[in-house]
């Protein structure tokens, strides 16, 4: 089966905001476990986290370090271009270790206990591959699955961000699916009263489980568009200051300046430049600065139009 994101929200608990910061700065995230059937499905269902990202798959779609190196040279030159996540699953964990020395982005299944292609993977496997991933990136997680109903998710070295962003889009789904799913049952409830039928058909039809994941699945994949979009006008708007800034003049942006010019509330701004340095590989951190400056906001005004 696959993991809806309702699921790994109820799972997960307050450990899933930061699950979702490392795959939005796409970190590396190994997903550790037993059954090697369960550590795959997990695998596979985390590139959902990052809808506006094209999933490609390791033996599948690319087999070497150089292809996939093309794709990311390809998304520093091409700001349109579809942004990428790598899934390897069990089958593959032994060739990906062999051919691949730098893992941003990439979701590794690592079966712990199971032989793949002539090797043990044990707990000393996981922490070699900790470390060697470790010397390509600044940071890992490891999605640890102890059974269906239990996982356990953290990163190797602290830093995650505030994950004010990520709290806000949880609260968020769990809010409107609510207000969406009360709706819904005021509505059939309404329809069937006084209507003779039996307590299994009337529990039958009041059953919203699958709209509530259809909810939380379209009220996520809004919430991560909407930051998505907002980040790339903050790229759009903060090039232009960095160039302005190569040509000399003291141009800078107050956060407020920035949050208003791009129509977008909520968040840290480290974590906003975080993201933008890992989604379009650019560090704009120069760009933003405390305090006010006087002219900036008129002129920023005036590049929207406003």
């Amino acid at each position: 089966m696959t993991y809806s994101i309702m699921r790994m929200i109820e799972l997960m608990g307050n450990e899933f905001p930061l699950l979702l910061n490392a795959v939005l700065s796409r970190l590396p995230i190994i997903v550790a476990g037993e059954d090697i059937e369960l550590v795959d499905d997990i695998a596979n269902s985390i590139p959902m986290l990052c809808p506006h990202r094209h999933k490609i798959m390791f033996w599948r779609d690319f087999t070497s370090e150089g292809e996939i190196l093309s794709v990311w040279e390809e998304e520093r030159h091409n700001y349109e271009v579809s942004r990428t996540i790598v899934c390897c699953l069990s089958a593959n964990l032994r060739l990906a270790l062999d051919r691949i020395s730098r893992f941003s982005g990439w979701i590794v299944a690592m079966p712990l206990g199971a032989t793949v292609l002539g090797v043990h993977v044990t707990e000393e496997t996981l922490q070699d591959g900790v470390t060697r991933i470790l010397q390509s990136s600044e940071n890992c997680g490891v999605l640890r699955v102890d059974s269906p109903s239990s996982i356990r998710f953290s990163l190797v070295q602290s830093g995650a961000g505030s994950l004010d962003l990520e709290k806000r889009i949880v609260s968020k789904i769990i809010t409107r699916k609510r207000q969406s799913l009360e709706r819904i049952r005021r509505l059939l409830k309404k329809s069937l009263r006084g209507l003779n039928v039996s307590e299994h058909i009337i529990t039958s039809v009041m059953n919203l489980d699958d709209e509530a994941e259809k909810l939380t699945h379209d009220v996520f994949d809004e919430e991560i568009d909407s930051y998505v979009h907002a980040a790339r006008r903050a790229v759009t708007l903060l090039s232009r200051i960095h160039l302005a800034r190569e040509l000399g003049a003291p141009a800078a942006l107050t956060a407020r300046n920035l949050y208003e010019a791009i129509g977008w509330e909520g968040g840290q701004l480290p974590d906003l430049i975080r993201f933008i340095r890992a989604e379009w590989h650019e560090d704009f951190s120069d760009c933003v600065k405390s305090g006010a400056l006087s002219g900036l906001g008129a002129w920023v005004d005036s590049m929207w139009g406003t």
